[in-house]
């Protein structure tokens, strides 16, 4: 009975639709963070505070390709991928 459970949870971690929303919500997430991050940068810096909005979304672009790229390699582990990929969104959107 716990192995039905397991792979009930498995397999809804690693479905296609619940990892593209959630890349969606974690670039949202990074362009908040870098919303936040770009009004500490001094005026001088011309457009060095656009860098943290091109971080996010880049990161996020490259996410999903690694998603859509590995999603047949680790079948059962491929929210791993989203999970990673998210967090490094999240980290480069905080400084440059």
């Amino acid at each position: 009975m716990k192995t039905d459970k397991k792979s009930e949870i498995t397999t809804l971690l690693s479905g296609i639709g619940l990892n593209i929303f959630a890349i969606f919500i974690g670039i949202i997430i990074a362009l908040f963070v870098a919303s936040n991050t770009s009004s500490n940068m001094p005026a001088s810096s011309n457009h060095g505070a656009i860098f943290p909005f091109f971080n996010a979304i880049l990161f996020g672009i490259i996410t999903l390709i690694a998603f859509f790229s590995f999603k047949n390699i680790f079948k059962n582990y491929s929210w791993i991928i989203t999970l990673i990929g998210i967090l490094i969104m999240i980290f480069a959107s905080t400084k440059v």
